[in-house]
């Protein structure tokens, strides 16, 4: 297959999954913790369980070392992450918490109730064949920002 066939696929794909699974409203103020789109990303980027350094982070998103320093303790404070000093005491680890992977899947694009309806539609091994192509897809998408900034 070459790389115009690859690339017409996957646009095609993301399109048909968005469009049944997109969020049609924003959850209301009673049932969030109000957070602000950044904050959204920022909680979409980290892991319960593959710490990411504040540094990583903040360069991968193109935020201020100051700016990202603000969130995390804005957000550590509502116990949505948890951030931890290394062994080497200048670099934080960030990890989502459960109540920030809840708060992140209810700010998500993708909303819960139409990817469980979708995942209703598929069997295990083609669950499992989905979450491997999507993870390999997000981690090459942050090799290829970390390349830009290199670049620039």
């Amino acid at each position: 297959m070459n790389t115009f066939d690859i690339i017409y696929r996957i646009q095609s794909a993301y399109p048909r999954i968005y469009h049944a699974c997109h969020a049609d409203h924003q959850p209301s103020p009673d049932k969030a913790v109000a957070i602000s789109q950044r904050d959204a990303t920022i909680l979409a980027h980290l892991s319960t369980s593959r710490p990411m350094t504040q540094a990583q982070l903040a360069r991968h998103l193109g935020i201020t070392k100051s700016t990202m320093s603000e969130a995390i303790k804005y957000l550590s404070g509502l116990e949505l992450i948890d951030a931890q000093l290394s062994s080497d005491k200048r670099v934080r680890l960030l990890r989502l918490t459960a109540q920030g992977q809840d708060i992140m899947s209810r700010s998500s694009v993708l909303e819960a109730d139409k990817l469980a309806a979708l995942l209703a539609e598929m069997s295990a091994a083609e669950i499992n064949k989905a979450l491997a192509g999507l993870e390999i897809l997000a981690q090459a998408c942050f090799r290829l920002v970390d390349k830009r900034k290199d670049a620039e």
